[in-house]
């Protein structure tokens, strides 16, 4: 196309005239191809992208012929006149047009039709299309990448937060493919191999709850990861839990199978059934349970692990969005394994009342508690005092009489406090005959409870002493355990005496001292009761949790709400695992071993609120500006 035609001179008249022709033919096609370029440049100066600022636009010329070309070969029969228009328009107009320095009415289809004389219509110019694009994210990868591969059934962050590979503490995630608990997200780590072998890629920082995609790195913050984020760390507020307790429908795990919050079992990894059942004692116990859910402390970084973790339990169980109706204690055992010195282990049998003892006392150490009232949330939910008179015996008189207290001899008297009272059971019959031996020996709670009268008196043989007791401070929350077990250098003996008691409206005013102006009423709230094979001890134990699910009701009245029936309420019996919903007159058939009892005025309402103790800082605070309170008035 850019070579100089060969010289006329050297050709006859019909390759001449078939060469002109050639050339015309590829003239005209490269005009055309030049105006259309031309029409579509915008007269307000834009320039096409290849094209810098202040450039002239480069058109090369059309070459020049000696005569007019004959273009009756290429039109047909007659000379075709757009044709010769369009080969006559001048280039300089086309590269003026190009550059914007000619206006819309000087276009090229202008200045052609004025070159031939014809009147040509002017086609209106269009407008180019305008294209609206929305701006680019920061990050050009889908923030929903891989979450179609997260498997919910396999998640389960009960665990020990260990490292399956290098068994370390720090820095783990949890694949949410399988379950599976790794270190680090970098190239050398653990959680990068994984997600290279087995082409797992989302991971979750068990303590930041950041969810990731690897082996890229980046972070996912998506709205369907809450669930899995709920499941990890459990979050409630005060108006939740009140739903909760109200509550009389189920929730639904992931098997759309019902279970009710807080009512759902406790893995048993060995030999831990002792302490689940004694963990669902405590944890129904509601101001303990909301302290540890609402306040900050037991989750702060100011407390031990024990508190943390008894503190993740209770948020755990109570948790209204489980994937599925049950929770493993592993993280908290572990650590009161820890914390023991290993006296308490899930490889081993314990005494559920050693083990509530101990983890009591523990908390309210670790809470920062005193030996004053009230110091903790331990001592002012369950901290009573008692009054213990003792006197010397002094055998004289008839052989065989009893002991009693002399009014005319020195009394010494004690005031003790306690977390739980024991209570001794009647012994039962050395002989029974065949009948009998069929017929479990039962005792009513009140015969039971006379201990504390004031009046009945106790000897104890080892210091010499007659003993009596009187409670003169009874606490929000009456816990006691009844002396089944006694052993010897030989054995170990246990009493299978059955307790007969109400569930509601125990009256304690008879063992309490009577200037103490709070309710002596006493409803039961949670049972835990041992099983063993016949005439053994510990043989085959199994340890049973009965609770109680409350039936909302009115706070004056103490009466049930509105559209609420005694039926209602229910009870629950929990075994590890197992949960099964019992009648109300089975929860006092079995051999009762703790129990917790709930103070309540007659109207059904607490009289006395547990009183939450604030953290040091806080106390200190307070005190401060007391002071300066006093100082102002002064």
């Amino acid at each position: 196309m850019g070579d100089a035609p060969p010289p006329l001179e050297s050709v006859n008249l019909p390759a001449k005239r078939q060469l002109e022709d050639a050339v015309v033919d590829e003239e005209t096609k490269r005009i055309r191809t030049h105006a259309a370029i031309a029409d579509q440049v915008p007269p307000a100066g834009s320039r096409d992208a290849g094209t810098a600022a202040g450039e002239p636009v480069q058109v090369r010329a059309a070459p020049a012929f000696e005569s007019a070309p004959d273009l009756a070969q290429v039109a047909g029969d007659g000379p075709n006149r757009s044709v010769v228009a369009e080969s006559k328009v001048p280039t300089d107009d086309l590269v003026k047009a190009a550059n914007g320095e000619l206006p819309a009415a000087t276009a090229p289809d202008g200045a052609a039709a004025a070159a031939t004389g014809e009147e040509v219509e002017q086609e209106e110019d269009e407008e180019p299309p305008v294209y609206e694009f929305e701006p680019e994210e920061e990050s050009a990868r889908p923030r929903d990448l891989y979450l179609d591969t997260i498997n919910r059934s396999a998640l389960d962050f009960d665990f020990e937060r260990l490292c399956s590979v290098t068994l370390s503490h720090n820095h783990i995630y949890a694949c949410l493919v399988d379950g599976k608990y790794f270190q680090g997200r970098g190239k050398s780590s653990p959680a990068y191999a994984h997600a290279l072998n087995d082409d797992h890629h989302v991971f979750i920082n068990l303590e930041t709850q950041k969810v990731f995609v690897l082996p890229d790195g980046y972070e996912v913050d998506d709205a369907s990861l809450a669930d899995i984020k709920s499941l990890l760390y459990p979050r409630f507020t005060p108006q939740l839990l009140k739903r909760i307790d109200a509550s009389l429908s189920p929730s639904l795990d992931l098997a759309e199978r019902p279970y009710y919050p807080g009512f759902i079992g406790l893995n048993n990894m060995k030999h831990n059934s002792f302490m689940n059942a004694t963990l669902h004692l405590l944890l129904h116990v509601p101001p303990l349970r909301d302290y540890f859910i609402l306040d900050p402390l037991p989750s702060s970084s100011a407390t031990s692990e024990l508190v943390r973790r008894f503190g993740m339990l209770a948020r755990k169980l109570w948790n209204p969005r489980q994937f599925k109706a049950q929770v493993s204690p592993h993280e908290l055992l572990q650590e009161v394994g820890n914390a023991s010195g290993g006296r308490f282990s899930i490889t081993k049998e314990g005494d559920p009342v050693e083990f509530l003892g101990w983890l009591l006392n523990q908390l309210h150490r670790d809470l920062g508690g005193t030996r004053k009232p009230r110091s903790s949330i331990i001592y002012s939910a369950f901290q009573g005092e008692v009054r213990v008179d003792d006197q010397q015996i002094i055998k004289t008189g008839e052989f065989g009489a009893k002991p009693h207290f002399d009014l005319d001899r020195d009394i010494k008297t004690t005031k003790t406090p306690f977390l739980f009272l024991a209570l001794d059971l009647p012994p039962p019959p050395l002989f029974q005959d065949a009948v009998e031996s069929n017929i479990a020996p039962q005792s009513p709670l009140s015969a039971i409870l006379a201990k504390y009268d004031g009046h009945t008196t106790r000897e104890d043989t080892q210091q010499g002493v007659l003993r009596r007791w009187k409670i003169t401070r009874l606490p929000p929350f009456l816990v006691v355990y009844y002396k089944r077990f006694t052993s010897n250098r030989f054995l170990e003996e246990k009493n299978p005496t059955i307790v007969n008691f109400p569930l509601r409206g125990v009256d304690m005013s008879d063992y309490v001292d009577p200037s103490q102006p709070l309710s002596t009423y006493y409803d039961l709230t949670a049972n835990l009761t041992h099983q063993s094979l016949a005439g053994t001890a510990h043989a085959e134990s199994r340890w049973r949790t009965h609770v109680h699910l409350r039936a909302p009701r009115d706070a004056k009245s103490g009466e049930l709400t509105d559209g609420v029936k005694d039926e209602d309420e229910k009870w629950f019996e929990m075994e590890d695992l197992q949960v099964r919903e019992i009648e109300r007159e089975m929860v006092s058939l079995g051999e009762t071993y703790i129990q917790i009892w709930e103070r309540r005025s007659p109207t059904g309402t607490w009289d006395l609120p547990v009183e939450t103790p604030k953290p040091k800082g806080q106390r200190k605070e307070g005190a401060a500006a007391l002071a300066a309170a006093a100082t102002t008035k002064k």
